[in-house]
């Protein structure tokens, strides 16, 4: 007999368990937070377990009985070789009836209260015995699910040819007003969302918005952020060398900062166009 609990891969259980046991002994600032609600049964009298064996993975929080996952992301989640191990994970969990929720560390830190809502919502939504419907898995999940928050700046560039005449801007989507725009110069549509992110994290910083979201639809563009660098494969000339010189400058601001403002996926497929998109297409 099996027990609700005995969710493991028998092959793998003991390293998967040393490293359950290490992630209890050391979770991260936004993990301990959610703990302590999912602990208490704070939320609708429900059991989680934390850091527990599902297959071959180790899951977050886990709530059995109503089969739901809630995995708490760090921006490592945002390089591109995890992007696709939590996108194959996520599939294998939804086929074994699990339903999966993603939230950032920072939407937990900045927004507990709205973390713990939408889990509210997502439990009272799950059958129990039905299985969950797989669906194509989105990275940055969260808050965002419904669709995206109000508080937040959208960015996208445009640019005609590659490389080509390049502009960027930003929207306010609760004002739907220009925050700002540049451009056009040459360069290429992936460095005008690389340059846009942070032109927005700097002005925000600049105008004491450390909470404000920031939306963009490029992978690229928050990849290259997060990992502090514009890896543009651009050839620097005589007529590039004023772009590049903005390039090393919004690079060497990333080094010299920090911010806690979240930088989300936009999700064109859901939410049609991104706000501040150029309409070129």
């Amino acid at each position: 007999m099996k027990f609700v609990y005995e969710t493991a891969d028998s092959a793998n259980y003991d390293l998967l368990s040393a490293y359950a046991d290490y992630n209890k002994q050391h979770p991260t600032e936004a993990e301990s937070l959610i703990w302590d609600f999912l602990k208490a049964k704070s939320i609708g009298g429900h059991k989680f377990r934390r850091q527990h064996i599902i297959n071959d993975y180790i899951v977050d929080f886990v709530c059995l009985h109503k089969k739901l996952v809630i995995e708490i992301d760090g921006q490592y989640h945002l390089k591109d070789k995890q992007m696709i191990k939590d996108q194959s994970r996520t599939v294998d969990l939804q086929n074994s009836g699990y339903t999966i929720i993603r939230f950032t560390n920072e939407e937990v830190i900045d927004n507990p209260a709205g973390v713990l809502n939408e889990i509210k919502k997502v439990l009272m939504e799950i059958i129990p015995g039905k299985k969950s419907v797989p669906k194509a898995p989105s990275t940055w999940r969260g808050l965002g699910e419904a669709g995206p928050v109000a508080d937040a700046w959208a960015v996208d560039a445009a640019c005609s040819g590659n490389p080509g005449p390049m502009e960027y801007q930003a929207i306010d989507l609760q004002t739907g007003y220009r925050v700002f725009h540049f451009g056009p110069m040459k360069g290429t549509n992936n460095i005008g969302e690389f340059l846009a992110i942070v032109h927005a994290l700097a002005l925000m910083q600049q105008q004491g918005l450390y909470t404000k979201t920031i939306y963009s639809d490029s992978y690229n563009a928050i990849l290259w952020v997060n990992k502090r660098q514009c890896k543009t494969k651009l050839e620097r000339t005589p007529e590039t060398e004023g772009l590049y010189q903005i390039i090393l400058r919004a690079e060497r601001w990333l080094q010299t900062h920090t911010w806690k403002n979240p930088i989300v996926k936009w999700e064109t497929q859901k939410w049609g166009e991104v706000p501040a998109d150029f309409g070129r297409k």
